[in-house]
This record gives C-alpha cells, sequence and structure tokens, in this order.
C-alpha cells in the first residue's frame, strides 16, 4: 500500500504540470518544472511529492511566492486512488482504472478552473472503454447500453431544459463526452447513480459559491462533478454493498 501510494503521489506531481500546462499550450515535457512566478527553475531536491510542499511551508524558496495548495491536494489524492485501486482490483484491472483516474484529475482541475475540457483526455477514456470490456466481466454490449442509455436520457432533459430556458448550451461537448464514457464503464443503473450525485454536487457548488459570491452569474463546472461522482460511485461499489445490483 504504501508503494502503492508513492507511485500515485508521484504521478501526481506530473499530472499538476499537465494541468498547468495543457490550458496555456505550452509543453508537458521541457523546460523543467519552475516557479510560476519567479520562473526560476526547481531542483530535484525541492520536488519530492507531498514531502517538499510541507518542508517549504507551502512557499517558493527563491521568492517566497505561496505555492497552490492545488499541488499537494492532487499529489495526495492521486496517492490515495492508486491505494485504492491495486487493493482492490486485477493487476490489468488497477493498471487501467489508475489511468481513467489520471484522466479525470486532469479533467476536475482543468474544467474548475478555466470550464473547459482538453479533448484529448475525453477520447482517452472512451477508448478506454475497448480493453475495459476484455479485462472485466462486462460485455461490450452492457457497455454500450449503458452509454446509449444515459446519453439518451441526459439530452431529453437538456433539450426539455433549452426549449425552457430558450438557451440550447446547457451542456458543452466534453460533458457529452464524458457522459458517454461514464455511462459506458459503469453501465445503466450505477451511471444513473452518478449522473444523480452529480447533479446535487453542483447545486451544492451553486450554494456555496451563491454564499460566497453575491450577485454574479455561477457557471457549474459539470466535468468536475461527473468526475467525482464518477470516483465516489467506483469506491462505493467495492466497499459497500449498497450499490450492489
Amino acid at each position: 500500500m504504501i508503494l502503492s501510494f508513492i507511485a500515485g503521489s508521484i504521478i501526481g506531481s506530473f499530472l499538476n504540470v499537465v494541468i498547468f500546462r495543457t490550458p496555456q499550450n505550452l509543453s508537458i515535457i521541457s523546460p523543467r518544472s519552475h516557479c510560476p512566478k519567479c520562473k526560476s527553475f526547481i531542483p530535484f531536491y525541492y520536488n519530492i511529492p507531498i514531502v517538499s510542499f510541507i518542508f517549504l511551508g507551502g512557499k517558493c524558496k527563491q521568492c517566497n511566492e505561496k505555492i497552490s495548495w492545488q499541488y499537494i491536494s492532487v499529489e495526495i489524492i492521486t496517492g490515495i486512488l492508486f491505494v485504492f485501486s491495486f487493493s482492490k482490483f486485477s493487476l490489468s484491472e488497477a493498471i487501467l482504472l489508475n489511468v481513467v483516474f489520471c484522466c479525470l484529475i486532469i479533467i476536475s482541475y482543468i474544467d474548475f478552473h478555466y470550464l473547459l475540457i482538453p479533448s484529448i483526455y475525453l477520447y482517452l477514456l472512451i477508448f478506454l472503454l475497448i480493453p475495459y470490456t476484455y479485462i472485466t466481466t462486462q460485455s461490450p454490449y452492457q457497455t454500450i447500453l449503458g452509454a446509449v442509455a444515459i446519453t439518451t436520457y441526459l439530452a431529453i432533459c437538456t433539450l426539455i431544459v433549452g426549449i425552457i430556458k430558450r438557451d440550447i448550451n446547457i451542456l458543452g461537448f466534453g460533458d457529452i463526452l464524458l457522459i458517454i464514457f461514464i455511462g459506458g464503464w459503469l453501465g445503466i443503473i450505477h451511471s444513473f447513480i452518478s449522473l444523480f450525485l452529480a447533479a446535487i454536487i453542483g447545486i451544492l457548488y451553486i450554494i456555496i459559491n451563491n454564499h460566497l459570491i453575491k450577485n454574479e452569474t455561477i457557471k457549474i463546472p459539470f466535468g468536475t462533478c461527473l468526475s467525482i461522482s464518477f470516483t465516489i460511485i467506483t469506491i462505493l461499489k467495492e466497499y459497500t454493498k449498497l450499490l450492489t445490483f
């Protein structure tokens, strides 16, 4: 479990680079890690996941600028999810699920900050449904049925709301692709539960923002909500019998 957490936190450190650079169309390979403010390169001994953040007191060693809590949160979350997957699934299933978790973490943070979802990670998620049907007990029929059912339901609901509000841009194309993946991976029942939970998370997001930010139009990062709900449902399926059908 310790090795799984360490591996996950190291991967999480790389995910931070992807999250920071992808929306800016920067290379995720070069240049090496540096402070966003003073641009000074970060030596490897100050770039150790979790440990370095704590050791530096959450500040850059050169300019004393605060380091975003996003960095350590991504590393911890990735580490925890790696421990979960490797402790509950076979090696092949765990690796596949970890790739999914990594994509969802990237999507969650980018959508939360920029209200956009990079298409490449959505296409990767949908592609992963192919090996998923071969290494698990879920048949291709169940995968396709789940994807079609949840997407059709969401399309009808979106159309109705769009007609009422006279706004057809209720959901973005990225949200739809993410729904297709969730439906294919979780199947009909669990994907509907995931969608319902995502809606609750979205409502809570609005309530919290209305309390903190008055008189501003609030847009929900629904990709973030869907990613969180998918992760919760995936974990609950393994640790409880409440979602066993």
